[in-house]
């Protein structure tokens, strides 16, 4: 850390908020040191101590972003100042999608969405969009070869949507990036980045242009996408903190982060050519998980352009920029398994040489939001066990010393004068969320009211502390896991909430935390009565984990909240025109799905052999591909196995065979418009039906 980061930190804004936040943990920090002496703890003082004071430095720094973010929403925005954007020389813009074995109707609808909505501003010829394909599934490839050329059919858009799918998946989504940046990224001056559930309207996609045109230093603005669409409890739960309480806290991060901010990996555009020269990832020393290939791409790559010279910037004032969530506690776990695996291998990067001050503090941040976890479980076991030996001892309690004699008060109201000051920063984000929208003008309104906004908060912090012990010990694992070399898998996200999860699936992933909260429970037990009823919030959490799993997931308990507006949200009672575009043409294309309706993988094996026009597509588009000309006869063979005994005679990679075999598809295709219906598996007869063609005709 050279001259250049000291600087940085002294910058007075952040200078400011960094002290702030060390004067909000270091008086609950030294009440509590003062505590644990006056209690005769004194063997693991200095360590339990630090462990406090790391915890304490978390809610800390919340509390602050929440504070600052909160005064600053109260003083007048400075009309943003409006530069000189060439229009006679204009760059251009690859708008790209990678998708990974995802539903094929959700993420053409919404490309859709965002294509029509570009096309009602004056912008439109200057963006092209890319479906970057990374999907394994070759059942998948067919539905998402089917949406694409059916859609520019539709829109005319040939030329303009784009659809690309790679055969080897290297490096995953970074590498599906670098691919395209490799082959395509010179015709381009900026890239806008999506996720498979990404939507943005049109005014915001030309805004994020307009002001990257203005400013030549601008390497990635980075827009802060709202939660749409979730109908669980759970993921209502996500929407709605997502939408109250985000404003203050974006606010108060912009605060101290200004042109060095960070990029999330989507809903972001970024200026192609420094890209391309400067964020090249490295590999990290050792092997994977904790090592290798890094695997969250987005804090690195703004990290690198901003020691490149180029802004970062956080565009909090933009709305128009959608995204969506899981649905229960388990899929939620599962997407934070990836995050935190990726935040993890951070650790290496905290001191490369030329990281500005700002992009550490991200790196940093991003670790901590997982490592805490274990630092919280290691808090509450070292605690337990100092106080387990304390009472056994039966030592007398010391006098009222140190900062205790300040107060003069006992022991025990010290003690709650601790988790009170603690349970105080905690909760403050949320109490002046709640403050912040009954003084702007509107913004209970949008949220269905006063009372609604009330009583969404006191729920959301009701289950919040319910759910914050279970998180807590799945965070524990994913970071010991990944320590000990425990890698994840490249999974495909799942968004829909369904019927929810069944007591069994609730008991079978949580069975273990509630046999931990019930060890616990018991051990608490034999110290005394008070210690008991202390840890009991956190131990009683993880016994009824399964319960309230089950109940979070359900999107019944979701509808009737949204029946009284509780965790309403404004983009939920007053949907944009690209929401509402984008649920229409959702429906609409899962009404007319009859091609893939009944059992998706194997209509779109079967559908690639039958139907003239999706063959026509699958065979244009695996000529392109590597050839396979040395696998002809292996995948004609395969063919006459696909005709005569099913598609369940295949498997996986018999399937990516024969699908990459333009030869072979046309041959079975041919098959069998002209064999003998009777010698084809039956499993064919329905799905001529489905077309309601009959071969004689």
């Amino acid at each position: 850390m050279g001259f250049k980061s000291i600087r940085q930190f002294l910058d007075w804004q952040r200078f400011f908020f960094f002290l702030l936040t060390l004067s909000f943990a270091a008086f609950p920090t030294t009440l509590f040191a003062n505590l644990l002496w006056r209690a005769g703890i004194d063997q693991g003082l200095v360590s339990l101590t630090i462990l406090f004071a790391i915890l304490n430095w978390n809610i800390a720094w919340g509390a602050t972003h929440s504070l600052i973010g909160f005064f600053k929403r109260r003083m007048k925005r400075r009309k943003r100042e409006q530069r000189f954007v060439d229009l006679e020389h204009p760059g251009s813009v690859a708008i790209v999608l990678p998708v990974y074995n995802e539903d094929p109707v959700r993420v053409f609808a919404g490309l859709q969405a965002m294509y029509e909505s570009l096309q009602k501003t004056d912008f439109a010829d200057r963006f092209d969009f890319f479906i970057l394909s990374d999907s394994t599934r070759p059942e998948r490839w067919v539905e998402e070869e089917h949406r694409w050329a059916s859609l520019c059919r539709e829109l005319g858009a040939f030329g303009r949507i784009n659809y690309r799918r790679r055969s080897v998946n290297t490096d995953k989504k970074a590498g599906n990036l670098l691919e395209f940046c490799e082959s395509w990224g010179a015709r381009y001056r900026y890239m806008l980045t999506l996720d498979a559930d990404s939507v943005l309207s049109g005014e915001t996609i030309v805004e994020l242009y307009k002001r990257m045109e203005e400013n030549p230093r601008m390497g990635i603005l980075q827009t802060a996408p709202k939660i749409v669409y979730s109908e669980s409890f759970w993921g209502r739960l996500q929407q709605f903190s997502n939408h109250f309480y985000g404003p203050i806290f974006t606010s108060g991060l912009n605060f101290w982060q200004g042109n060095e901010g960070n990029y999330w990996g989507h809903n972001a555009i970024i200026r192609m050519s420094p890209f391309m020269e400067h964020c090249a990832l490295p590999d990290l020393p050792g092997r994977e998980p904790f090592g290798g290939k890094i695997l969250s791409h987005d804090f690195v790559e703004a990290a690198l352009m901003q020691r490149a010279g180029f802004d970062v910037c956080l565009a909090e004032d933009l709305e128009g920029t959608y995204e969506e969530c899981p649905q229960d506690v388990i899929e939620h776990a599962k997407r934070d398994r990836r995050w935190c695996q990726g935040n993890m291998q951070h650790f290496w990067l905290l001191f490369s040489r030329g990281l500005t001050m700002a992009s550490r503090m991200h790196l940093g941040n991003g670790i901590m939001g997982y490592a805490s976890s274990l630092l919280w479980g290691l808090f509450m076991l070292f605690g337990g066990i100092l106080v387990f030996n304390r009472f056994r001892s039966q030592l007398s309690i010391l006098p009222t010393r140190g900062i205790g004699q300040f107060f003069d008060i006992p022991l025990h109201e010290h003690s709650i004068l601790v988790a009170s000051i603690t349970f105080s920063f905690l909760f403050l984000p949320k109490v002046l969320a709640l403050l912040d929208a009954f003084l702007s003008k509107g913004r209970c309104r949008a949220f269905g009211g006063r009372l609604a906004c009330v009583g969404g908060v006191l729920l959301e912090l009701l289950a919040s502390a319910v759910i914050a012990p279970v998180m807590m010990l799945y965070h524990a694992q994913f970071v010991l896991s990944t320590a000990f070399g425990k890698g994840v898998g490249w999974s495909t996200q799942n968004r829909n909430a369904g019927e929810g999860l069944t007591f069994r699936d609730a008991f079978a992933a949580h069975k273990m935390h509630a046999l931990i909260g019930v060890v616990a429970t018991v051990l608490a037990s034999r110290v005394n009565m008070s210690f008991l009823l202390w840890t009991l919030p956190v131990t009683g959490a993880m016994i009824i984990s399964p319960i309230v799993s089950r109940i979070l997931s359900s999107p019944k308990w979701g509808r009737n909240l949204r029946g009284i507006n509780i965790l309403a949200t404004p983009e939920e009672l007053n949907p944009s025109e690209e929401l509402i575009s984008l649920r229409e043409i959702e429906q609409r294309l899962r009404r007319s799905n009859r091609l893939f309706s009944e059992d998706p993988d194997a209509d779109g094996l079967m559908n690639a052999v039958v139907d003239p026009y999706i063959n026509a597509i699958r065979v244009t588009l695996a000529r392109e591909e590597e050839s396979r000309s040395q696998m002809v006869a292996d995948t004609n063979k395969l063919g006459m196995e696909l005709l005569h005994r099913g598609p369940e005679a295949l498997g996986h990679l018999e399937r990516k065979l024969f699908m990459s075999d333009s030869k072979a598809l046309l041959r079975a295709h041919k098959l069998v418009w002209t064999l003998d219906l009777d010698s084809l598996h039956p499993s064919w007869a329905p799905l001529f039906r489905r077309y309601h063609w009959s071969r004689a005709e």
